[in-house]
């Protein structure tokens, strides 16, 4: 049951003058915002991020927002993964994540464009993992990557909640602490992309899915480790529904070193 609960929740799973509570800084680069776990096979993507885009508009941000998807079902992406790499369903993060630096290398490294980067849940996983493997030139993953911000929701950095050690088979497998993929990850704490990646790593104490230690688990500047008291992982009110998270996460993207 508790592993069955696990896998609802993870469903959805140039510079410019700042409105109040943005700081001013660089709002014009691509933002890739990929999206997390889900048992349907399917996320939709505006659902999940379209509130976000809204009030970062709001706050300056001006360059293109691209809404990346993949699973087979995903609706209402700007992107699908599956068109640059070979995996299904319930294939690991990491296998998406090779897709993930493929997408990246091919549409902004090769024309000199850095992007910055929102990962929710699992999404902050593909992101990380798709930095650091490309950073190794590991098979499968594309050159390095030009990469300039990450933030990471709820990402289990360390593994999910501990109820998925009964996860035995399939995506849900990759993401509980034991999880060879996960050891991976944790090779090294703070991947750099082409010209230096800033990670900024968001949690909560109210997010039962995955630890506020989890979720912060980097070797990056306190400064760039945040928690929260009560953001939830699931529904309207998660990270993406949260005012203060959201300006919280554009100011990481703008500011370099913060």
């Amino acid at each position: 049951m508790a592993v069955l609960l696990l896998l609802v929740s993870l469903v959805v799973g140039g510079a410019t003058a700042a409105p109040s509570g943005a700081a001013s800084g660089v709002r014009n680069r691509p933002v890739l915002l990929v999206h997390g776990y889900s048992l349907s096979d399917g996320t939709d993507c505006g659902a999940t991020f379209d509130r976000m885009i809204s009030q970062m508009r709001s706050e300056g941000f001006t360059g293109p927002f691209v809404k990346v998807g993949f699973y087979s079902g995903d609706t209402n992406c700007n992107v699908n993964l599956r068109s640059w790499g070979s995996f299904g369903d319930s294939s690991s993060w990491k296998a998406i994540a090779k897709a993930f630096s493929k997408y990246v290398s091919a549409t902004y490294t090769a024309k000199g464009i850095a992007v910055d980067v929102v990962g929710y849940s699992m999404g902050g996983n593909i992101a990380r993992g798709a930095v650091y493997g490309s950073s190794i030139r590991e098979s499968g993953f594309s050159a390095p990557i030009r990469v300039e911000d990450v933030v990471t929701l709820g990402t289990p950095h360390k593994g999910a909640a501990w109820y998925t050690y009964g996860c035995l088979w399939g995506q849900c497998s990759t993401l509980k602490p034991s999880a060879s993929d996960i050891a991976w990850l944790n090779r090294n704490g703070n991947p750099q992309g082409v010209g230096g990646t800033d990670f900024t790593v968001i949690g909560s104490n109210g997010d039962w899915v995955v630890s506020a230690s989890s979720a912060t688990s980097m070797s990056v500047p306190s400064a760039r480790k945040v928690v929260y008291a009560d953001v939830p992982h699931t529904g309207s009110d998660n990270y993406m529904g949260r005012t203060a998270v959201v300006t919280r996460a554009g100011n990481a993207l703008a500011l370099a070193g913060t």
